[in-house]
């Protein structure tokens, strides 16, 4: 199924805020000594974005295209595609290291040091490009490319071969809420502030 693209839209504000979150079960014994349960390997994000002006007349039509994406996804039922204006693209990022055997690499981004698998890859504007020792590897010809970012290679890369790549990804995401207030400031032009929606680089929602 493809997924709908959240759009982008002039009135968007500059005070957005992402929450990156974990997921940890706390124990405390009588003594007072902690015990703690990972439950989550990578985190949950949460998106908060506000509109301070949405226009809507006969040249623009943006207050339509936001209230019309959320009656598409039906509230918090359906998964969509956000692009993270800060978060969205890699350079040069090693997703692995060849060993004469393993075929398959799963794209990767980093953050800070911290490394999530990307399932998302966004081609809108160009194919993600592939290297193997910073060579470059053609699509179909060296490689395919699955819709969850999983690269496999015709020919297993060499032991000690670096696999990189290059390329821009998205935020798969749903709603927070069941909808969202659309308050009209005059004629022809609506705000809509604390948009919130949930996700992550991988296919968690």
């Amino acid at each position: 199924m493809t997924l709908s693209v959240f759009p982008s839209l002039d009135g968007l504000e500059w005070n957005t805020t992402k929450r990156p979150e974990f997921k940890t079960g706390l124990f405390e014994a009588l003594s007072g000594h902690e015990s703690r349960v990972k439950f989550r390997q990578y985190p949950k994000y949460t998106f908060k974005v506000s509109f301070e002006f949405l226009i809507e007349n006969q040249d623009e039509a943006q207050l339509t295209a936001l209230m019309g994406f959320m009656l598409q996804q039906g509230g918090m039922y359906q998964a969509f595609l956000y692009t993270d204006p800060n978060d969205n693209a890699v350079t040069g990022q090693v997703i692995g290291t060849g060993n004469g055997t393993l075929s398959t690499f799963q794209l990767l981004r980093d953050y800070g040091g911290f490394t999530e698998p990307v399932n998302n890859v966004n081609d809108t504007v160009a194919a993600p490009s592939l290297y193997i020792d910073g060579v470059l590897k053609t699509l179909t010809t060296h490689y395919t490319l699955s819709s969850t970012g999983l690269v496999t290679f015709g020919t297993a890369p060499g032991t000690g071969a670096v696999i990189s790549w290059t390329g821009s990804y998205y935020y798969r995401v749903r709603f927070t809420a069941e909808g969202y207030d659309f308050t009209q400031l005059m004629r022809d032009l609506h705000e809509c502030q604390d948009v919130e929606f949930i996700g992550s680089v991988r296919n968690v929602v």
